[in-house]
């Protein structure tokens, strides 16, 4: 699938006011760490959907996934929280570029998602997956999970 079209499809998706389900988020609390899961619930509701969909089709792709690659797949958009942007802002942000300081902090969502992990004290191999330094199979089906 396409940049273009995997965003179009979250974009779409943002609209839906349904958060996670009682069973999803029970899934998320025993992955994460207290730390982790305190970053996790920061999310808006379309991005902790998509955390959970995203990690989902990860282990469905990985059934051998470990906790700590697991936790990194739901946390793999936490930096976007920095940037505090409307779904509409973000689809701009991505149009425009980094042109605007919340649109930076939006560009740069990898890495302040890294730092915010290291300051939770995520394990490195949670951290891994954000900034792609994990062994190659689990980036691959990060990568497959998160563009379908």
């Amino acid at each position: 699938m396409s940049h273009v079209t995997h965003l179009a499809k979250r974009f779409v998706s943002s609209f839906s006011r349904r958060d996670v389900s009682d069973a999803e988020l029970k899934m998320v609390r025993s992955t994460l760490s207290a730390g982790e899961c305190d970053m996790w619930i920061r999310f808006n509701k379309a991005d902790r959907r998509h955390s959970v969909e995203v990690a989902n089709r990860f282990v469905a792709l990985r059934p051998g996934a470990t906790r700590n690659e697991t936790a990194g797949v739901l946390l793999h958009d936490i930096g976007k929280v920095a940037s505090n942007l409307s779904s509409f802002q973000r689809v701009v942000a991505t149009i425009v570029g980094p042109r605007t300081k919340r649109f930076s902090l939006y560009h740069q969502h990898e890495e302040i998602g890294v730092d915010m992990l290291r300051q939770a004290g995520s394990h490195s191999e949670v951290i891994a997956i954000i900034n792609q330094t994990c062994n190659a199979d689990v980036s691959a089906a990060f990568l497959a999970a998160d563009n379908i």
